[in-house]
């Protein structure tokens, strides 16, 4: 199995540097490979409040409080520490071998999609949701939802989500092991934010793909799943819809029934 290697914890002073040496690069490297830059263009639809108990994991003295959206008695709550102070917040729903993991967008928490885990927990599958990282490491907190669903019985997992969860799914997955046997991408694309800036690595997993999208993406430039599909090494089905519905959005559109239809055969032949 490989090891998903995590990166030293930044200070403040290399974390404004990072953030100036990106910025410094960005223009030339969006006009050579058609990278986005930032997470801020993200459309506001399906905004919910972020849940973390603080804005940095410095300041974290214990676990955090059960989501605002769970009811008493729903999933599996756990709230795993990477540090002495730092917490991170992972729902699991349903039972089973076969597994889903959903990250939700930049700017949503386990809460944003949990209604889509229901559905398809009622669908058989056994499902991790999860908060992103105050401190932005989002890998990081995708690993930890992937290795909890595994501790928890599944053994055949594919990992995804929408916009940024899409995105870190595609870029993660060569690094979480043998459990995990396809990636379910819904508006997802290299984004330098994300740690993914380019599409080689975005389209290294060498397993089943699924990438869903709009033709006239506003996130995304026109065109960049059909470049994903054409890199990766490996089966893949390319859902492109028209209109310019973004990641969530897609499941209550016009082309719902055909994004969803998608999700609902590529996990049934993966898993």
């Amino acid at each position: 199995m490989r090891v998903v290697r995590r990166r030293p914890r930044p200070t403040r002073a290399t974390r404004g540097r990072a953030r100036w040496a990106a910025a410094a690069v960005v223009g030339a490297v969006a006009v050579a490979s058609g990278v986005l830059t930032s997470c801020s263009s993200e459309r506001p639809e399906a905004a919910l409040p972020r849940t973390s108990t603080s804005s940095s994991p410095e300041a974290a003295v214990g676990p955090p409080q059960r989501p605002y959206c769970l009811g008493s008695g729903t999933g599996r709550f756990l709230t795993p520490a990477y540090g002495p102070n730092a917490w991170d917040r992972i729902l699991l729903l349903g039972s089973g071998t076969r597994g889903v993991v959903v990250g939700a967008q930049a700017n949503g928490d386990l809460c944003q999609t949990l209604p889509f885990a229901r559905r398809l927990v009622a669908r058989g599958y056994h499902v991790a949701v999860f908060d992103w990282r105050p401190d932005s490491e989002d890998s990081a907190a995708m690993a930890a939802a992937t290795a909890a669903l595994a501790a928890s019985g599944a053994e055949r997992i594919v990992v995804g989500g929408f916009s940024r969860g899409a995105v870190i799914a595609l870029g993660l997955s060569p690094d979480l092991g043998p459990s995990v046997v396809g990636v379910m991408s819904v508006s997802g694309g290299p984004f330098v934010a994300d740690g993914y800036p380019t599409i080689r690595s975005v389209s290294r997993f060498r397993g089943p793909l699924l990438l869903v999208a709009a033709r006239r993406d506003p996130v995304f430039p026109e065109g960049i799943s059909q470049l994903i599909a054409a890199r990766h090494r490996g089966r893949d089905d390319l859902l492109v819809v028209p209109g310019a519905d973004h990641a969530l959005a897609l499941l209550e559109g016009p082309h719902a029934g055909r994004v969803r239809a998608a999700i609902d055969r590529f996990l049934a032949r993966v898993t």
